[in-house]
């Protein structure tokens, strides 16, 4: 399963070139248009060695996904680490510029606040270039030992290929946070996708009949 977890395992992951998408349950996607922004907290840590770290909650964690380039709904683990073959790999030693080539993706349950209704939980999908979140979300979270203890607040600038976000930590909390009240996404079966291989040529094709992927909601860093 192409699923990585811990700060030491996440700065590898980032770090590490890929050569080498989830079932697609219903879930809440944080999305922002050219220019929106919003406050979020952060309800998972990174690392189970973070003081803030609660195990009911669980880890957010990077995935190694394969996507079609032609169909962006298709997008699957790669399951080359814990299945020994993966579909993706496959396509992608066939053409290097096809567009199959493994890609990092952060996913973590975050509590939302727009401005515009009752504070929500959804799931925070972004990819690990400069251009997302996620490298200052993984540095800080190393400096600091913690990104759950604090409201951030994340902006969109730009559209489609030319897109930016930004994330600024806020004050830290004076009294601590309590989410036990909170429903989070088990992201490992809403998040991601995970198939056995053989099953995985006829997804990406297109004949099983669910279509509805993990999607971050579009082929880009959302």
């Amino acid at each position: 399963m192409g699923i990585v977890k811990g700060l030491k395992d996440l700065n590898k992951a980032l770090d590490k070139p890929q050569s080498t998408g989830g079932d697609g349950n219903k879930a809440r996607w944080v999305k922002l248009e050219d220019g929106e922004s919003v406050k979020v907290r952060f309800l998972q840590e990174l690392d189970p060695d973070s003081p803030n770290y609660i195990e009911k909650n669980g880890l957010g964690f990077i995935a190694v996904e394969h996507t079609n380039p032609k169909d962006y709904r298709r997008k699957a683990l790669c399951s080359m680490e814990d299945q020994g073959k993966c579909f993706g790999c496959e396509q992608h030693r066939k053409d290097y510029k096809a567009g199959w080539k493994g890609r990092s993706r952060l996913y973590i349950n975050v509590l939302v606040d727009d401005g515009k209704e009752e504070p929500y939980v959804a799931i925070l999908s972004q990819g690990h270039s400069g251009k997302t979140v996620t490298p200052t979300l993984i540095e800080y979270a190393g400096e600091m030992g913690s990104i759950t203890n604090l409201m951030w607040r994340i902006k969109r600038t730009g559209t489609k290929t030319d897109t930016s976000y930004t994330i600024i930590p806020l004050a830290k909390d004076e009294n601590a946070f309590d989410s036990s009240s909170l429903e989070l996404y088990k992201l490992e079966e809403t998040a991601v996708r995970d198939l056995p291989y053989a099953e995985q040529d006829a997804f990406f094709a297109g004949e099983q009949g669910n279509d509805e992927t993990s999607s971050s909601s579009s082929s880009l860093d959302w």
